[in-house]
C-alpha cells in the first residue's frame, strides 16, 4: 500500500490523499480534472502516532494534477489545525 504524503505543522501529523475522479466520456484526454481530496490530522508523540481524525476537503474547482490536489489538501488542514474551519474540531487528539 503506498503511503499518502505526510508532513508535519505545529505538533500534528498530516497526510494527504487525493483520488482523481475518472474522466467524463465527453473530456478530452487532457482536460482539468476533478478529485476527492481527505486529510489526515494526528497529534504526533514520541515519533509515534496517535488518534487520528479524517476531513473531506469541500468541493473545488477541477485541477490540472495531484501535486495541485495534495497543495489544497494541506491547506485546509493548516485551516482545521488553527481553527478556520466552522464545524471542525481537533482538540480531542
Amino acid at each position: 500500500m503506498a503511503v499518502p504524503f505526510s508532513e508535519q505543522y505545529k505538533g500534528f501529523a498530516i497526510g494527504v490523499q487525493a483520488l482523481r475522479r475518472a474522466k467524463e466520456p465527453d473530456q478530452s484526454d487532457n482536460a482539468l480534472r476533478r478529485f476527492d481530496i481527505v486529510v489526515t490530522i494526528s497529534r504526533k508523540a514520541s515519533g509515534d502516532r496517535g488518534k487520528a481524525e479524517m476531513f473531506g476537503v469541500p468541493e473545488h474547482a477541477p485541477l490540472e494534477d495531484q501535486l495541485e490536489a495534495h497543495r489544497i489538501g494541506v491547506q485546509y488542514a493548516h485551516d482545521i489545525i488553527d481553527g478556520k474551519v466552522d464545524g471542525t474540531s481537533i482538540d480531542h487528539l
